[in-house]
């Protein structure tokens, strides 16, 4: 009985462990394969992080479906932080802030509908790049400007991969949550 214990901790650490690498893989994939040649890339990190918070709400423990989505917003803000040129914590910061009110309004709509991501990805694009925004550029600073040149390509960029990745997620959810 003694051994059940230690064995449970490292199973936790090697879980979290190999997720953390598994979204460092994919900023990696994000900022190198999936920037086009404007500097825009698809944000599939803050989407992942999205779509686990919506397919978590779903479940029979929302509670732990949300805390989960915010381990993957930041865990993905981390390694967008490592690779990316922006002050460090502030992907995380911004993922975080995207996925909690994301994932605290979307908790009693179902999942399956198709414009509930959507709605999702887009309201938490616009709260990610909000946040980037106070966090990096002076407050004196264009913010009509910031939302046309910067806010609506990136909206529009999040919105392509929302339905595939939501499927993705919501099937890896529930094949963990039997096992």
């Amino acid at each position: 009985m003694g051994n059940s214990q230690p064995r449970r901790l490292e199973e936790r650490l090697a879980r979290e462990l190999g997720l953390l690498l598994i979204l460092l893989v994919i900023a990696l994939i994000q900022v190198t394969l999936l920037t086009g040649p404007t500097g825009f890339s698809v944000p599939i990190l803050l989407v992942l992080a999205i779509a686990r918070a919506l397919v978590g709400s779903s479940t029979a423990e929302p509670v732990r479906g949300l805390i989960r989505s915010l381990w993957w917003a930041f865990y993905g803000g981390l390694a967008l932080d490592v690779l990316g040129s922006l002050p460090i914590g502030s992907h995380a910061i911004a993922q975080l802030l995207a996925v909690i009110v994301v994932g605290l309004a979307t908790r009693r709509f179902a999942v399956e509908r198709p414009i509930v991501p959507l709605l999702a990805v887009a309201f938490g694009t616009l709260i990610y790049e909000a946040v980037l925004w106070l966090i990096v550029l002076p407050p004196i600073s264009d913010w009509q400007t910031y939302g046309l040149i910067v806010m609506l390509p990136s909206l529009l960029l999040a919105l392509i991969p929302t339905l595939p990745v939501v499927a993705i997620v919501h099937r890896l959810v529930r094949n963990t949550e039997y096992q």
